[in-house]
């Protein structure tokens, strides 16, 4: 019984690691249960035994995908800590996140272009009570006037999620831009986590 369960547990991170490569590569649209299939070394009927259809394994890939990268952010962002302290943590956290997982920027602006609704709904079922509280802790600091031109809370977290992101959309760009190979593309990330958390707490906080 132990053994058995060991090589389900096998099979069925073979399948996800197989179907995460398709589907970041190609989106729902153009994945194919049969290459899924091939990619982890098994047959299609066994791919419909563990996930019945594309769209129960798309959804289990996303979810995991996304999960890979939120929960050490929910953690950080909860913390009673000052927003100083705050800002430098999401930021070299976050940074470092996408770092493992290079391909989860691109995967997430796919499927907004291609099935909005999934991804509003994982958001809104996963994370927008979680970062409420950071939300909530810039727009005091705001009305405290400690936000540099008293911007609000929306116009600060999308400046720091489009710094933390973009290098990771742009990269064949900024390979090109900048003469970069891939070890160049990822030294360049690293410069980014040493200087970025600083550079963030100062164009945020007077």
């Amino acid at each position: 019984m132990a053994d058995d369960k060991l090589e389900k547990e096998s099979t069925e991170e073979k399948i996800f690691e197989a179907a995460r490569d398709v589907f970041h590569q190609k989106g729902f649209d153009g994945a194919r249960m049969q290459e899924i299939a091939d990619r982890a070394n098994i047959n299609k009927s066994m791919l419909h035994y563990y996930y019945r259809s594309k769209d129960k394994l798309f959804e289990k890939v996303y979810q995991l995908s996304l999960m890979r990268a939120i929960p050490k952010i929910v953690i950080l962002l909860n913390k009673d800590l000052p927003l100083e302290e705050k800002l430098r943590s999401f930021v070299r956290e976050y940074l470092t996140i996408i770092k493992k997982n290079p391909d989860i920027p691109s995967f997430i602006i796919r499927e907004l272009n291609t099935n909005p609704s999934r991804i509003q709904e994982f958001f809104r079922s996963q994370v927008v009570k979680n970062v409420q509280p950071f939300i909530d802790q810039i727009s005091e600091a705001s009305r405290e006037g400690k936000i540099v031109d008293n911007l609000p809370a929306e116009q600060v977290v999308i400046n720091l999620i489009s710094m933390i992101i973009f290098p990771f959309i742009g990269k064949p760009i900024l390979q090109i831009l900048f003469e970069m190979d891939d070890a160049g593309f990822e030294a360049f990330i690293d410069q980014r986590i040493d200087y970025l958390p600083d550079y963030v707490v100062k164009m945020t906080l007077k």
